[in-house]
């Protein structure tokens, strides 16, 4: 059999190869591209040869490229050199290229894989690992438990320097307040390969004590076996102490309402003169003259300009059409101190029409800074639940991610071995596509997730959507614990809400749900949703066999939480429950259920 190779086999070879493949000339003009070339720029064949290759790179990559070109004058190799090219269509591709020109030759011989994918891909895994490093405490160690890296968060919050941090152990900053068995069970689960969640009380260098939500997971080796540990941490210290301390406030506050400042006052609607006893003088503070009542006017202009309208139409609609009303403003005293008050009235008749109106005014200026104090840290903590959330996440996510990038590379090596057939490579490439798409989209739902707004907005959106979008985050963490997913879900209407709160809620349920049942030998939970007129009623049930009598009036307390010291603060609830209560909906405990379930009523929204 004649074995010889012709100048037409290589030709054959040139022509069906899946790798875009070029001969240019020194002077950086392409002299022959092979079909995949010509069909990954989208040009035909005459469009490219003859033409310099300067044509089609992003002017960015320009001088770089002729680096390279200068290097392969010299008799340099060129291997996975990357620059931008131009498609037919006017947008750009990443390229990476191997080539080179032997001595004495005037061509140059390259490959070239087209990468834009990756690219962004990768830059997208970087831009989530800045995220965590900027946003969190950072720590790792070696399977010993031996710090080896620290990013600047922890050396702010501990007192220590990197070089102090390094080649210690946690034991550093340990504030003796968690038991031996507190840590025991921490280094089971993550040298069994779990994932550990927990909120840990350290100690500074100086001697102060923190707090931080702590996620730890394990990270493993090219052998399969664990090789260091991650530990991801958000400080919580603020908002702990600034809840015990509002939850001291309210409770001193209730059990002084018997002597809290309050002021009585009554306006004579024919003549315009009020009433106001001792009190109501002194929280406006007012000079009381004898013989001398404030009139409508006066008492109007003891308000600040913007609650003055409000105030203005409250008493107006009062006296017109007898509405009562009590509203919170914000008042400007006789001496010119601004302070918070509550002021009520309603309107009283005589024969059939408004003649008086009365009720009371109260200083509430500490116990609003308290509030307003309080809801900002409020949306600290979901935002350090969120962080949280995210850690957690984020390992699920990455080992999820693995898979697609299995197949990817698997098949992508087949492609590389078989004889060319093209209805096997496109079923490949399908498949290649379609992993791509799948990390692409766990990538971009965990940007998402991640995203902070500094002004929070609702809209109208489809209940669904935020659901499935939540189900992208969590779905990897429910694979890895073999939780079987069921799903009744309808076609519903929208619901107006915020979406990254309200995911954010989801995702908290189901996490719960997940820690409550991962442990049983039956592991399944469902979601459903029903709607009615007003009303979408989405439901969240476990395997669980429900929650103990004496502990259900506490699951919605602030702190409270069911779980064992290591598994957090139980901020999960009391954070769902109240980011619920502003989009107006509910959420309660099903005690008739088997197993546990929770209930969610949300009112329907205008579309948009």
């Amino acid at each position: 059999m004649d074995s010889k190779i012709t100048s037409q086999h290589y030709e054959k070879l040139f022509n069906l190869s899946p790798d875009m493949l070029c001969i240019a000339d020194l002077n950086g003009y392409f002299v022959h591209v092979n079909p995949a070339f010509s069909r990954v720029l989208g040009l035909k064949t005459i469009q490219i040869e003859q033409k310099k290759f300067l044509e089609f790179v992003h002017p960015d990559d320009h001088e770089a490229t002729l680096r390279e070109m200068q290097k392969l004058s010299e008799g340099e190799q060129t291997l996975e050199f990357e620059n931008r090219y131009r498609h037919a269509d006017g947008h750009y591709l990443y390229f990476s290229w191997s080539a080179y020109s032997e001595p004495d030759d005037d061509f140059i011989y390259a490959t070239a894989r087209e990468i834009t994918e990756q690219v962004l891909t990768q830059r997208k895994l970087k831009q989530l690992e800045r995220l965590l490093k900027g946003e969190t405490i950072l720590v790792i160690t070696d399977a010993r438990g031996i710090i080896t890296e620290v990013n600047q968060k922890f050396c702010d919050i501990s007192g220590y320097s990197t070089d102090e941090l390094i080649g210690k152990t946690h034991k550093l900053i340990n504030s003796g307040y968690h038991s031996r068995e507190f840590f025991e069970d921490l280094w089971q689960t993550i040298s069994n390969g779990h994932i550990w969640s927990g909120t840990i009380k350290n100690r500074k260098k100086n001697g102060e004590y923190y707090f931080v939500n702590s996620i730890i997971t394990p990270l493993y080796g090219v052998d399969g076996k664990i090789e260091k540990y991650m530990a991801i941490r958000q400080d919580v210290t603020d908002s702990i102490k600034f809840a015990a301390e509002f939850n001291r406030t309210v409770g001193i506050l209730n059990e002084t309402s018997a002597i809290a400042r309050v002021g009585g006052w009554e306006l004579d609607v024919a003549t315009g003169e009020l009433t106001w006893t001792d009190e109501t003088f002194k929280i406006l503070e007012v000079e009381k003259r004898a013989g001398q009542k404030p009139i409508l006017p006066e008492g109007l202009q003891l308000f600040t300009e913007e609650y003055q309208p409000v105030i203005e139409n409250a008493v107006s609609r009062a006296i017109e059409f007898g509405e009562s009303y009590s509203l919170e403003l914000m008042a400007r005293t006789a001496k010119g101190n601004e302070l918070w008050v509550y002021t009520n009235g309603k309107a009283n008749y005589e024969h059939g029409r408004v003649k008086t109106l009365s009720g009371t005014i109260q200083d509430i200026h500490q116990k609003k800074l308290a509030q307003q104090g309080f809801e900002k840290e409020r949306h600290k903590a979901i935002q350090s639940a969120k962080l949280a959330s995210l850690g957690e996440l984020a390992a699920s996510v990455a080992h999820e991610i693995n898979n697609p990038i299995g197949i990817i590379a698997t098949y992508a090596e087949l492609m590389m071995t078989l004889p060319y057939q093209q209805d096997k490579f496109n079923d490949k490439l399908n498949i290649i596509m379609r992993s791509v798409d799948r990390v692409a989209h766990i990538v971009k739902s965990l940007k998402r997730f991640s995203r902070t707004d500094e002004q929070r907005t609702t809209s109208s959106v489809s209940f669904g959507k935020i659901l499935n979008e939540a189900l992208v985050l969590i779905g990897p963490r429910l694979k890895r614990q073999a939780i079987e997913l069921k799903l009744s879900l309808i076609e519903e209407d929208d619901i107006l809400t915020n979406e990254i709160e309200l995911e954010q809620v989801l995702i908290n349920l189901i996490n719960n749900a997940v820690d409550a049942i991962k442990e049983d030998s039956q592991r399944w939970i469902s979601l459903t949703t029903e709607a009615s007129d007003e009303h979408i009623v989405f439901a969240i049930e476990d395997s669980g066999k429900g929650i103990p009598e004496d502990l259900k009036p506490k699951i919605f307390e602030p702190f409270f939480t069911s779980k064992d010291a290591a598994s957090g603060t139980g901020l999960g609830l009391s954070i769902s429950k109240g980011i619920l209560e502003e989009h107006g909906a509910s959420i309660s405990l099903d005690e008739q259920a088997d197993n546990t379930r929770f209930v969610i009523t949300f009112r329907k929204g205008e579309p948009v």
